[in-house]
C-alpha cells in the first residue's frame, strides 16, 4: 500500500523514471516506484530533517542533506554501501548535480557554496556566495555555469571550470527560494517570497520579464518544455506558464499545505510535487496544451 509520508521536502526522479526520492522532516531516505507510489527501500542515516535530494544524472547515486550536515551519496543499486562527504557542513537546504554527474553543488545556512567531485566525494572548491543564507543553486543546461541565491536577494553566477565569478544578479529585492535556467539556457527564472517571478537573461542578468503574482511565496520552480515553467509554494497551488505570452496557462489544485518541491519526469512529461501536506503527487503536463484550448473558462 501507499507509505505515509513525512513532511516533504524534497523529491527526485532518477533519469529512467522508475524511482522517486522522497526526503522530509522524518530524517528518512524512501525511495518510491515513481508511477505506483510504491515503498522500494526506507533509508535510514541521516540524524535531522532532510532538506535536499538530488539523484546523479546517470541515475547510480542519490545525494541527500540537510539540517544534520551531512551529505551522503547513495548507491542505488546496492543502498548498503554509500560514501558519506569527509566534510561536515552547516545545515544544507539545496543539493544539485552538474547536467554530465561530475560535479555535485551544496549549499544552505552558510555564505559558501561547495562543489564536490561526482564521483569520489572530494571537495573541488568553496565559492563565496551572495550573503549567509543560501536556498536555491541550479546548473545551466550545458554546465558551464552554476548559480546560487538566498536572503540577499541576489543571484550569483559562477564558471564551474575555474571557479570565478561571472556576474551578480539583483534577482529580487526579498528572499530567493528557486532558481530554474529554461532548456536553452538563455532564461533564469528566479522567485521567493515577493511572490513575484522574474525571468532574467543568464547571460547579462538584465530582466527580461515578470510573471503576474500570484498569492504565497514561490518555493520551486521547474521548467516543462522550452517555454512552459512550473511554479508552486506556499499558495497550495502548481501555477503552469506560458512565458512567451507571460500569462499563466493552467492550474494544478490538490495540495492542501505549502509545496516544497516540484520535478519533471522528461520521458513522459510528468510533474511531480511534494510539500507540507506529507503527499507526492504527480500531474500530467503535457494534456495541457488540450486542455487549454478546449477550456475557455477562466
Amino acid at each position: 500500500g501507499q507509505e505515509k509520508l513525512p513532511v516533504v521536502s524534497g523529491v527526485a526522479l532518477d533519469p529512467t523514471g522508475k524511482l522517486m526520492a522522497a526526503v522530509g522532516d522524518d530524517h528518512l531516505v524512501r525511495i518510491l516506484d515513481a508511477q505506483s507510489g510504491a515503498m522500494v527501500q526506507r533509508l535510514k542515516w541521516h540524524t535531522d530533517w532532510i532538506k535536499a535530494s538530488a539523484f546523479r544524472p546517470d541515475g547510480q547515486v542519490l545525494a541527500t542533506a540537510g539540517a544534520d550536515g551531512r551529505i551522503r551519496l547513495w548507491d542505488v543499486a546496492s543502498p548498503d554501501r554509500p560514501r558519506d562527504l569527509a566534510e561536515r557542513l552547516p545545515v544544507i537546504y539545496t543539493l544539485a548535480y552538474s547536467p554530465d554527474g561530475q560535479t555535485l553543488a551544496a549549499a544552505g545556512y552558510s555564505d559558501k557554496v561547495w562543489l564536490f567531485d561526482g564521483r569520489q566525494g572530494t571537495l573541488l572548491r568553496q565559492l563565496a556566495g551572495p550573503g549567509s543564507d543560501l536556498r536555491a543553486l541550479a546548473f545551466s543546461p550545458d554546465g558551464s555555469r552554476v548559480v546560487a541565491a538566498g536572503r540577499s536577494g541576489i543571484a550569483r553566477i559562477w564558471d564551474t571550470h575555474d571557479g570565478h565569478r561571472v556576474t551578480d544578479i539583483p534577482a529580487s529585492p526579498r528572499r530567493v527560494c528557486a532558481l530554474a535556467y529554461s532548456p536553452d539556457g538563455k532564461l533564469l527564472a528566479a522567485a521567493g517570497q515577493q511572490r513575484v517571478i522574474r525571468l532574467l537573461d543568464s547571460t547579462t542578468g538584465s530582466p527580461v520579464a515578470e510573471l503576474p503574482q500570484r498569492p504565497g511565496a514561490v518555493l520551486a520552480l521547474c521548467f516543462c518544455g522550452p517555454t512552459t515553467l512550473a511554479s508552486a509554494g506556499s499558495g497550495n497551488v502548481i501555477h503552469l506558464w506560458d512565458i512567451t505570452a507571460g500569462q499563466e496557462s493552467r492550474q494544478f489544485v490538490g495540495h492542501t499545505g505549502s509545496i516544497t518541491t516540484l520535478a519533471l519526469d522528461q520521458r513522459t512529461g510528468t510533474l511531480v510535487s511534494g510539500g507540507y501536506d506529507t503527499t507526492v503527487r504527480r500531474w500530467n503536463v503535457t494534456d495541457a496544451a488540450v486542455q487549454k484550448v478546449t477550456r475557455r473558462n477562466p
